[in-house]
């Protein structure tokens, strides 16, 4: 595939992100690294509020006034020098990792408002894949919701075999760290019927920008255990605790789901629970997309780009949450639009770049992947589509 020449500017990452980056990007990119943000003093009518939004939404933001007027000052400061230096280089496209928060977010927001093109790095969910998004990461990507454009995609496009059905030999739970977790004392056999919950990190951007009601880990479990009365006779609600999780809300969820129907099983394997699971019930964790992979209804409760009609159910409140699980034994989904819209995740949205190096890929085919989101052909049903603002 032809096209344009490209220039990257992106901000230096941690060393293994850096390094994988220093590899892929000068095969299709003259690529400008910057360490931090440039600094400028002159305020755009945007400066103010960028910087806010980017203070706002960091995990720990500092708790005193002076503090907190610096570190905004700061974050503004670094708005306007990346504004300045984006406004006098419109042909460059803007690169950084993840960017929902702190000089990151400031500084892709000020390619958008410049008008520059923009690229959003994350690790992706499926083995050996990147995200790359010219709009965002996670809920605020550039990703349709709804199912047409990617059916447009499956008409259009040769099924690779086997596809993203190979998910579910290849998809392992991560290793575990922190503190060994506790299981509840009396965990029920696989083969009985339950609905999985694969808990969390506490913390996690995705519960607190994204989390709806349930913003916390402990928010989301307390919802789990008032919905569970609502599931069939025989069923019970299984929980496990994030496995990278520092420390463990064990004694919290063993308290809270006393008398309930809500079981902890922090030793049996993440994807060996999902593939026994009747039905997959998170926040909007990846392992709810995962999950499909293993042909699972998934039900999300907060905001994620996969739950639409006929991929997945989406219950925000107790209401729809308790409504999904009293029809737990017969919730289902469209296989037509499973099949396209993974399909397109799978072959073409998550390019195969984490190891680069390995045989199993083409290398040149994983990058073209990635130069046509950045410069795609007219009516394109995905990549043509403009970004819209889905982050307030």
């Amino acid at each position: 595939m032809t096209v344009a020449p490209l220039r990257f500017t992106c901000l230096e990452e941690r060393k293994g992100q850096r390094d994988l980056l220093k590899q892929l990007f000068p095969r299709i990119a003259e690529v400008t690294w910057l360490l931090a943000p440039p600094l400028g003093w002159r305020d755009y009518p945007q400066s103010e509020a960028r910087a806010w939004e980017a203070y706002d939404r960091r995990k720990t933001p500092a708790a005193t006034g002076v503090m907190r007027r610096l570190k905004q000052r700061l974050l503004k400061w670094q708005y306007n020098g990346a504004r300045r230096y984006f406004e006098a280089n419109k042909a460059c496209v803007a690169v950084a990792w993840n960017a929902q928060a702190g000089n990151r977010y400031v500084f892709m927001q000020a390619a958008r408002d410049a008008g520059v093109k923009r690229l959003f790095l994350e690790l992706g969910p499926f083995p050996g894949t990147l995200t790359a998004d010219p709009c965002g990461v996670n809920f605020v990507n550039g990703l349709p919701r709804e199912i047409a454009p990617y059916l447009e995609w499956r008409r259009t496009t040769p099924s690779a075999e086997p596809g993203w059905r190979s998910l579910a030999q290849t998809i392992r739970q991560r290793a575990a760290a922190g503190e060994v977790k506790p299981s509840a004392a009396d965990v029920p056999p696989l083969e009985a019927p339950y609905v999985f919950a694969p808990l969390q990190t506490p913390g996690d951007s995705q519960l607190r920008l994204f989390g709806g009601e349930h913003r916390s880990v402990e928010a989301f479990v307390r919802a789990l255990v008032r919905a569970s009365h609502a599931l069939p006779a025989g069923w019970h609600l299984r929980l496990k605790e994030h496995p990278t999780a520092p420390g463990s809300l064990a004694e919290f969820i063993t308290r809270e789901a006393r008398g309930s129907r809500v079981v902890l099983d922090n030793q049996t394997d993440t994807f060996a629970q999902v593939r026994a699971a009747r039905a997959v019930v998170t926040v909007n964790s990846s392992v709810g997309l995962e999950a499909m992979g293993f042909d699972k209804p998934v039900i999300a409760t907060g905001q994620c780009f996969w739950a639409f009609d006929g991929v997945a159910h989406h219950a925000p409140g107790d209401a729809e949450l308790a409504q999904l699980f009293a029809t737990a034994d017969t919730l289902s989904f469209d296989a037509t639009a499973r099949d396209a819209f993974l399909g397109f995740l799978f072959e073409e949205y998550y390019p195969r770049l984490r190891r680069p190096d390995s045989p199993e890929i083409d290398l040149s085919a994983e990058l073209a992947k990635l130069t046509l989101r950045l410069d795609p052909p007219a009516g394109h049903p995905i990549w043509a589509r403009p970004c819209k603002d889905l982050s307030a």
